[in-house]
């Protein structure tokens, strides 16, 4: 046994570990480009592009080490079971319990440490990625502008442009919005120049061949009529609203404080919905169990499906992921509705998925 373990141990270890470098490399690459786009037309610098990506690597650990290690596990038993191996360790007297033991091993190391990330790393990653915009657009708010891509960061404005060069916008689209975000007023121009104005937190825009539109009727948008028209006009958006630090939110929690904010409701309720934040508790907790519930449900699955071919473990993969995010998206998605306990629905997919693979395990270990 102790030769197959050591196999198992070397097989899991090595093509997890890749699949985990392939995986977070690809899903960095996306917010990797969007930074460099930033840089292209902003003065950010590189340090603060760099510590942006190291940012951005627990949360996206926490999704890349269990898709990994499932990927890992019906590869290897896909392939052990293709190849008859499993057949003839069980015809040599030995169980299917005692080959897979290295694999709850290294399935539970990989919860207690996807554990560690999103009850303490992961929520001070965001808080901190958090901090870092808050203080770009502070010291820099013309770092928002970004060619092609509609700004909705300034509040009761739209900005869209073609291109930048420096501090010059060209073919600007402006749309004016009430509290309500109802649309008010939209105004085109050729070319804009935004300078910023520190001292009283303002943005200012001066507009060329200006052309504007208003809508009287919020409710029938078809109601048109023309606005202002002018060969130079001027546009000032208040950045008050950025200057102001953001309140703690429940993704930058650990589960210690989660975890006192909840008994801090208990002893004394302040009529605050106290259901976010045990949702949110048990949905971290229950997630740090999906490398258990994975591998649970992978290698009866792998067994029972007896392919080899690479292809099939990805796509099996994909398919279960895929199923599992449902079930959690649902479950945070009810985090208000207190009457359907969605608490406990978060525990759902690791309570379905582990029951099915119970009872394949079962009828492949029969066979």
């Amino acid at each position: 046994m102790t030769l197959i373990h050591n196999y198992i141990y070397r097989e899991l270890l090595l093509l997890t570990a890749a699949i985990v470098g392939v995986l977070t490399f690809m899903f960095l690459a996306v917010d990797v480009f969007k930074m460099i786009n930033k840089i292209l037309y902003t003065d950010l610098s590189i340090w603060l592009t760099v510590k942006f990506v190291l940012l951005l690597i627990p949360p996206t650990l926490t999704l890349t080490i269990p898709t990994s290690l499932l990927t890992a596990v019906l590869i290897i038993f896909g392939r052990m079971s293709s190849d008859r191996e499993l057949l003839a360790i069980k015809a040599s007297g030995i169980g299917l319990a005692p080959i897979v033991a290295p694999v709850i091993i290294i399935a539970t190391l990989c919860s207690l440490l996807d554990f560690w990330l999103v009850a303490s790393v992961q929520p001070k990653c965001n808080e901190d990625l958090s901090d870092m915009m808050h203080e770009i657009v502070t010291s820099n708010p013309q770092a928002l502008f970004t060619p092609q891509i509609v700004l909705d960061k300034l509040p009761g404005i739209r900005i869209y442009f073609e291109k930048k060069v420096n501090n010059e916008l060209e073919h600007v689209f402006i749309w004016q919005l009430d509290d309500q975000n109802h649309l008010v007023n939209s105004l085109r121009a050729d070319r804009a120049d935004v300078t910023l104005d520190m001292e009283h937190q303002v943005l200012l825009i001066t507009l060329f061949n200006e052309r504007g539109e208003r809508y009287p009727d919020v409710h029938d948008l078809t109601k048109v009529e023309p606005g202002v028209s002018a060969l130079q006009g001027s546009l000032s958006i208040s950045l008050a609203s950025f200057y102001e630090k953001a309140h703690k939110q429940l993704s930058w929690m650990t589960l210690p404080e989660i975890e006192q904010v909840i008994e801090a409701m208990q002893g004394a309720p302040t009529g605050e919905l106290a259901t976010p934040y045990l949702t949110e508790f048990q949905a971290r907790i229950s997630f740090a169990l999906a490398c258990l519930t994975f591998v649970i449900v992978g290698m009866p699955l792998a067994i029972q499906t007896q392919r080899r071919e690479t292809s099939i473990g990805i796509l099996l993969t994909i398919g279960i992921v895929m199923v599992y995010w449902l079930l959690v998206t649902l479950g945070k998605a009810l985090k208000t509705h207190t009457g359907l306990y969605p608490e406990l629905i978060t525990w759902t997919p690791n309570l379905i998925f582990q029951a099915v693979g119970f009872w394949l395990f079962s009828k492949a270990n029969q066979k």
